[in-house]
């Protein structure tokens, strides 16, 4: 870093506020780990990030841990933490200074910049500036201060009202539960509004159509890899649109990467019916040019909103109006949808949605394939709320003549060729976890965890049918499995890399041993990350393992999923989709290649 440093500071010099370097953001490569490359000789933004996800996670941490320290008690703090316009001016501010531009004090932070190192930064002023009062009562308040504070008002106002208020009445309770239902109720106003008066009204039997012609959002995903995938060894698809937000690599590279990680087949890149777009959903016509937005829009068949520009990030600290420009794409696909004039009618819109925005719906819950309830939706995070929110979009865009259809994805796995499955889902991370404690946790009930591919098929069947789509559709395993045979398979498998099989003891007890081990581990972060991952969603372990003490207490537990999670009902799923209907039960040849993906 002594070598960086006079080269940091020149570069500084020369660059706006916002873009300048943070040395204690800068993460060194692993000269055993050197950075992927593209046949072009470019970096991969999201692999070098997916390689180094570790080591950045710890950056941020050591940043915000330092956050209070004595030695950032340079930071000047407002004249007094309890007059509003006072503290509001003083975080707008910082702000300025972070961010390099004033922002609107009603303006969400993260539509307008700001991410998790900003966020952090902002923190770590806030806690700076409170350290700084020589106040022993705010110095104490520092200490209680997370990420959360800043993710949950993301606002100016919101969260200079929050300081306000618990500075001057520290008895506050920090969260706003009564307020939850009334913030969904608001966005779905907001967006939920000026439908066509008098609509063209889609044929409930589509007529056959020789070539589909396809808009679907987020193909460099997991399961947007495997529809794209699907969709151009197609020979029914005439045309596919690949709309992917704008960043600063090749979405080509991006989804070469991903079929290569996934073992799906790389010439159906060349294919001539695909066509690339970089969109920004957010915008009324999508970012595209005029034309490109006419051809779209008059001639494609269905619209496959998978999640939005691979933004739809699955992050449960945002709150609700963090994403609201997911829920904004949301509304300009379904106007685009509206605006056609093809002869067919109307485009079919599916999009895939997802068992959180229900929460968790109590032990055994069920849920049937159907419309959720507002009053019934336990989901306490932004990003189910977010899903939820978008559902009831389109089934106003249903009532208004657009033939739609919401997919609710449960818990998806590999697939079955390659076993590919994200290393940061808590499947994996348990069971890395479970390599470092030597056991394996033992649940009652059973899962019913689907895989990519097959999920990309029930989509892709359902949205092709020349029958009317159903208004709800869950994609998730017909045939559940009990807990214990899948987490024996892992142990018989897992052998290889231990010595012997791993034993399989109660929930409880391996989060137990889990969390004894890494808080007792000597090394570094990075290290006790990599050994016990699932630590890092350990109020999520900590929630499955109290259900399933609850569920022992229980009798009858047969049909119950377990560990809390909500049972989709799939039967119209399965009237649909003849690849869900046949799915073979998940065994040893689907957890032998699974397990290739733990690191």
């Amino acid at each position: 870093m002594e070598i960086l440093r006079p080269y940091i500071k020149r570069a500084n010099q020369i660059s706006a506020t916002h873009s300048r370097l943070d040395e204690r953001a800068i993460v060194f490569v692993n000269p055993t780990r050197p950075l992927p490359r593209t046949p072009k000789g470019t970096i991969p933004r999201s692999a070098a990030l997916k390689l180094y996800s570790l080591e950045i996670e710890e950056m941020y941490a050591t940043i915000e841990q330092d956050a209070g320290a004595d030695t950032l008690s340079e930071v000047q703090p407002p004249e007094v933490w309890t007059h509003f316009d006072i503290v509001s001016a003083w975080i707008s501010g910082r702000i300025k200074d972070i961010l390099g531009w004033d922002i609107d004090t009603t303006v969400d932070l993260f539509q307008r910049g700001m991410d998790s190192l900003t966020g952090t930064m902002l923190l770590r002023d806030l806690k700076a500036a409170l350290h700084a009062s020589h106040d022993p009562k705010l110095q104490a308040y520092a200490r209680t201060l997370n990420q959360t504070v800043i993710f949950d008002n993301p606002t100016v106002q919101q969260l200079a009202l929050f300081l306000v208020q618990h500075i001057a009445s520290p008895n506050v309770p920090n969260s706003r539960p009564a307020t939850v239902l009334d913030n969904i109720r608001s966005m779905i106003q907001k967006y939920d509004s000026n439908w066509p008066q008098h609509p063209r009204i889609s044929s409930i039997r589509r007529p056959h159509i020789l070539g589909e012609r396809i808009v679907i959002t987020g193909t460099a995903g997991a399961l947007g890899s495997h529809l794209l995938a699907q969709l151009l060894a197609n020979d029914r698809i005439e045309r596919v649109w690949a709309l992917n937000r704008r960043s600063g690599g090749d979405i080509r590279d991006k989804q070469r990467l991903s079929f290569e990680d996934k073992m799906l087949d790389l010439k159906l890149l060349s294919n001539e019916k695909l066509i690339f777009v970089e969109a920004a959903l957010e915008d009324a016509k999508l970012g595209l040019s005029e034309n490109l937005y006419d051809e779209i829009q008059n001639t494609a068949t269905i619209i496959i909103h998978v999640e939005l520009l691979n933004a739809w990030q699955v992050n449960f600290n945002l709150a609700l109006q963090s994403f609201e420009p997911n829920i904004r794409g949301t509304r300009n696909l379904l106007d685009l949808a509206f605006g056609s004039t093809a002869s067919i009618g109307f485009p079919r819109f599916a999009l895939a949605s997802s068992v959180s925005v229900v929460g968790s719906s109590g032990l055994g819950g069920q849920l049937s394939e159907g419309s959720v309830r507002l009053e019934d939706a336990a989901s306490t995070i932004g990003y189910g709320q977010s899903k939820l929110v978008a559902e009831k979009l389109l089934e106003s865009a249903r009532r208004a003549g657009l033939q739609t259809c919401i997919i609710r994805l449960g818990q998806l796995t590999g697939d079955i060729a390659s076993g590919s499955w994200n290393t940061t889902d808590w499947v994996p991370a348990m069971l890395v976890s479970s390599l470092s404690v030597r056991c394996l946790p033992a649940a009652v009930g059973t899962v019913s965890w689907l895989p990519l591919n097959i999920a990309a098929g029930v989509i892709i069947d359902t949205c092709t049918t020349r029958d009317e789509l159903p208004s709800v559709i869950h994609a998730s395993h017909p045939h559940p499995i009990p807990w214990l045979d899948i987490m024996s398979a892992f142990s018989d498998v897992l052998a290889a890399r231990v010595g012997s099989s791993l034993p399989v003891v109660e929930f409880g007890e391996w989060n137990k041993a889990v969390t004894d081990s890494a808080a007792s581990f000597q090394g570094s972060d990075v290290d006790r990350y990599k050994r016990f991952p699932s630590a890092k969603i350990q109020s999520t372990m900590d929630g499955m393992a109290h259900a399933d003490q609850l569920l022992r207490s229980r009798d009858g537990t047969e049909g119950i999923d377990s560990a809390g999670t909500v049972h989709l009902m799939t039967t119209r799923a399965e009237q649909m989709s003849e690849g869900l209907r046949s799915t073979p039960k998940l065994g040893r040849e689907h957890v032998e290649k699974s397990h290739r993906s733990l690191a």
